[in-house]
């Protein structure tokens, strides 16, 4: 898995209908628009009125209006209108504003009344989302308007209580359907944010892999390739040392040592390399067994160490454990063969008798000033190696040489 294995961005929902778009990206046009409409409408219904019939409120006998009325209307329609350009940010003040002028002009006609039929809309769908009590507050605030309208509807002849009724039912019918229209918000809204946290997780998880990957290969790179460049060195310093002294193999004997100094720094630019990733355990097929560490010993036999192998017990079937211990014994025979001095003996003993006991020793006395120095990072990956299964390894020196152990317990990594 690479990066490029990860899910592009989400597009986010758009809403249904040309309406919807246009309302969700243009929402300030929109207002104005209809604010600009419903306040042309209702000054035409004033200058309607003005131009009427007697007998209405606010009109003289003979057909004139009062001054002062006319100029009430003009201004209350006007600061009616600007305020539900509001309504989004300041739905409750707008609602009160618009409230009590429309309850002023109620008397006066009904574009007052779709004002506050709009102001009633907002009180709800416009609650902050993060107001937990919004619906509380929008019904509170209805409630008051109810109250005032049944009492205008008691005290105003020309109202009426019923008339007042069916006000209060048709603002309570808009007031509904504005909850409803916000808790369908706030669910979709959550479950956009549900959405993005699943994808978000997902893409994290598809990074986890990213990284085990990276260490996975970084593990099993400096499980072989190291191991291998390691073995080649001293294969053309063997080489190279047979040959010293003699004239006949002079060309053999520099590209020999040519071969040794070109893997002394490839394995010096590997381990660099190493740095930039981690450690994983995670095994992969097809992966080293059990039954080839016969193969490794003979390659490191080629490479003039004298290695003994002696086995007991079953061989555990789990192929985690199997990688293991390959990886044990490939790390152990690699420090002997970087570390160890002129080893005269160097034995490898399994132990499956109970669990996986793993011991590499030898008698070779350290090396001092090698020009081939150890990251620390092998015997760190047995010990981790170890820990997955429930083991532990350690390395140290012992009274005539060093020794490497490395154990799983009996049952582990086995399946149930």
């Amino acid at each position: 898995m690479t990066a490029s294995t990860l899910s592009p961005p989400r597009v986010q929902p758009r809403p249904p209908g040309r309406l919807g778009r246009l309302i969700a990206a243009r929402p300030r046009t929109v207002d104005a628009l209809v604010v600009g409409i419903l306040l042309a409408v209702w000054l035409l219904a004033i200058v309607q009125d003005v131009v009427a019939r007697p007998g209405v409120p606010g009109a003289h006998a003979d057909g004139t209006w009062a001054l002062w009325v006319v100029i009430v209307r003009y201004a209350t329609a006007i600061m009616a209108s600007a305020a539900l350009l509001l309504r989004r940010k300041y739905p409750v003040i707008v609602f009160t504003v618009v409230a009590v002028i429309g309850l002023f002009t109620l008397l006066y006609g009904w574009a007052g009344g779709v004002a506050l039929a709009v102001a009633t809309y907002s009180l709800a769908a416009h609650q902050p989302d993060q107001t937990a009590k919004a619906n509380r507050v929008a019904q509170l605030a209805f409630a008051a308007l109810a109250i005032v309208i049944l009492v205008y509807g008691i005290t105003v002849p020309i109202v009426g209580v019923g008339n007042a009724l069916f006000v209060i039912a048709i603002y309570f019918a808009i007031l509904a359907l504005s909850i409803s229209v916000r808790e369908r918000r706030l669910y979709l809204s959550a479950l956009i944010a549900h959405a993005d946290a699943v994808e978000r997780e997902q893409d994290q998880r598809a990074q986890l892999a990213v990284a085990d990957e990276r260490e996975h290969i970084a593990r099993e790179m400096h499980d072989v390739i190291a191991h291998g460049l390691t073995v080649m060195v001293r294969l053309a310093d063997g080489a190279g040392s047979r040959l010293d002294g003699s004239t006949e193999y002079a060309d053999v004997r520099r590209a020999a040592q040519h071969i040794a100094d070109t893997g002394r720094r490839s394995l010096a630019d590997t381990r660099r390399m190493f740095s930039a990733f981690g450690d994983d355990e995670a095994s992969r097929e097809p992966q080293p067994t059990i039954e080839q560490i016969p193969t490794l010993v003979d390659d490191y036999r080629r490479a003039g160490m004298p290695v003994t192998v002696t086995q007991r017990g079953t061989v555990p079937t789990s192929p985690g454990v199997q990688l293991a211990v390959f990886r044990a014994v490939q790390e152990s025979l690699t420090n002997v063969l970087k570390h160890a001095k002129a080893p005269s003996a160097v034995t490898v003993d399994l132990d499956f008798t109970s669990g996986a006991v793993i011991t590499v020793t030898d008698d070779g006395a350290a090396h001092s000033g090698d020009s081939v120095h150890g990251s620390g990072r092998g015997i760190t990956g047995m010990q981790q190696r170890a820990a997955i299964f429930g083991g532990e390894a350690s390395a140290g020196p012992i009274d005539d040489g060093w020794q490497v152990s490395f154990r799983i317990p009996s049952g582990e990594g086995e399946d149930a």
